[in-house]
């Protein structure tokens, strides 16, 4: 007898975990609906996709036709101006060689300077012979997310004979 009563406790336990499941996952489907108004949604309204601004007159925008260019004075900072373009530095200095497949050493009258080269300018340095002495240009471009630390790029570089 006493194995039946453990059956009988065992399914009930075994029921009252279902219904609990059953409850709680009821419970959180419908707490899922997320109806706060965050702008121009409405409450309980899906946004499924990107904000599309249509144009005012018509309120179509055509295909193949894309939004207006902006101005060399200006882009889309609500009119400010574009910022500067990195300066152009030049110097002289002793080519050294390769560092790696896209950069290069050059040392210079205020030390050894690794510059940063482009796929276009690798054919021209590999011209360049060890220890040449040579005339380059290059700026100094900002690393993304290291605002303190800079990299230089090669703009231009050739032998001084």
């Amino acid at each position: 007898m006493m194995n039946s009563s453990k059956r009988r406790r065992s399914k009930k336990a075994a029921a009252a975990g279902a219904v609990l499941l059953a409850v709680m996952l009821t419970a959180s489907a419908c707490g899922g609906n997320d109806t706060t108004n965050t702008g121009n949604e409405q409450q309980g309204s899906v946004n499924n996709g990107p904000v599309v601004d249509l144009p005012d007159e018509s309120g179509v925008i055509e295909p193949d036709v894309s939004s207006p260019e902006p101005t060399a004075d200006t882009d889309n900072n609500n009119g400010a101006e574009n910022p500067p373009v990195d300066p152009v530095k030049m110097d002289e200095g002793n080519y050294t060689g390769l560092i790696d497949s896209h950069s290069i050493e050059i040392v210079t009258a205020s030390g050894a300077l690794a510059l940063q080269i482009t796929e276009e300018l690798a054919a021209t340095v590999e011209n360049i012979p060890p220890n040449a002495k040579v005339k380059f240009e290059y700026t100094e471009k900002a690393i993304e997310g290291e605002a303190d630390f800079k990299q230089n790029w090669l703009v231009k570089i050739e032998e001084i004979k």
